[in-house]
């Protein structure tokens, strides 16, 4: 897992040098490029010691407690992310000099552990792996949340600015209050869900992202795609109820015209939201892809969203708070077509993609 993931790994040990060969073999450590030296064949200088053990598979036996916080420090100086294990007392000063320093919980002692970053409470390579997993899916997850949240962003602003563009000709989509009861009512659930999103298949696959959380392509998935398509839905259906409803460009529509259709527009955001939410599972892939029930939080999470939305909605005296009433027959289906217009962006962006990494690679 870990050769998949781009980690390379090293044996430095004490022991024996045909000891450490041995362990190394029946771990699969040893590879066609390994290596297997002693500490007395170390290079002397950081840049040479960096070059020679730069490769996966290195054993180095019979090592002082001088030798390890140089490995450390000459992979660091090679642009590596170093985690060093260790459990005894000659380990603290290599546990420091790592990135990572990880002590041995169960057989350590007491000053690996205060020298370490971590504490393995097992003493089990494994749940470094494990761990490491887990920080990937967190990095992940913490993206999908960003895009879900800033989309929604888009969405939500959008009607003020259409209606301070022009100058008020077009009416307000949605109140402030109406805004505020999407934050609190109907993104949270959703959000929190796509942050426990599982780790999938592909998570060990190829290095780390290291990278900015928020990055181009993520503000360009956010504001090229996804909140775009959300917006137009939403300003499309609430324009269609006012036009269906007789009003005209510039007039001024009726108290409860434009109450139908700001309903209308707030039951397209959250719409989308569910589009929405469903897309962010996957940078890459379309949702047709992912398993459904691999999350059931974002399950119930959807079905809270809409139960809120109805009340919203549906609910006199918080339709009069909030400022919108319920959709008519034609505001439903117009509310509607928000989520196939955020499936389809998406899954046009992620093919677009898809394209862009096969001619990348094949160019």
């Amino acid at each position: 897992m870990c050769r998949r993931a781009g980690i390379k790994l090293a044996m430095i040990t004490g022991d024996h040098p045909g000891t450490a060969r041995a362990v190394a073999v029946e771990v699969g450590l040893l590879g066609p490029d390994a290596l297997v030296l002693t500490g007395a064949r170390l290079p002397p200088g950081d840049e040479e010691l960096g070059e020679l053990l730069d490769r996966d598979g290195v054993v180095v036996a019979r090592v002082t407690p001088e030798d390890k916080p140089r490995i450390a420090r000459a992979m660091r100086g090679r642009g590596h992310v170093v985690a060093m294990t260790g459990d005894g007392v000659n380990d603290g000063p290599a546990l420091r000099e790592a990135d990572i320093g990880i002590a041995m919980g169960a057989s350590g002692t007491d000053v690996a552990r205060e020298a370490a970053d971590l504490v393995l409470l097992d003493d089990h390579f494994a749940t470094i792996v494990t761990a490491i997993e887990l920080g990937r899916a967190t990095y992940a997850n913490i993206r999908r949340f960003l895009t879900y949240h800033l989309t929604d962003s888009v969405a939500e602003l959008t009607p003020f600015a259409v209606w301070a563009l022009s100058g008020g000709t077009i009416p307000l989509a949605l109140s402030v209050l109406q805004v505020l009861a999407l934050d609190i009512g109907t993104d949270l659930l959703p959000a929190l869900a796509l942050g426990a999103e599982p780790a999938n298949p592909r998570t060990m696959d190829g290095p780390a992202r290291t990278g900015n959380l928020v990055d181009r392509r993520l503000l360009r998935r956010v504001f090229g795609v996804l909140g775009p398509a959300q917006a137009l839905a939403e300003m499309a259906a609430f324009t269609g109820v006012l036009l269906l409803g007789g009003w005209t460009l510039g007039a001024g529509p009726g108290p409860a015209l434009l109450a139908t259709a700001s309903g209308t527009a707030f039951a397209a955001v959250v719409l989308g939201q569910f589009a929405n939410a469903f897309a962010c599972r996957s940078e890459s892939r379309w949702i047709g892809r992912l398993k459904w029930r691999s999350n059931p939080l974002l399950l119930w999470a959807i079905a809270f969203e809409i139960v809120v939305l109805l009340a919203f909605l549906g609910l006199p005296a918080l339709a009069d708070l909030l400022g919108g009433s319920f959709p008519d027959a034609a505001g439903w289906p117009l509310a509607a077509l928000a989520i196939p217009a955020v499936l389809l962006a998406d899954a046009a962006y992620k093919a677009w993609r898809a394209r862009h990494r096969v001619s990348a690679r094949t160019g």
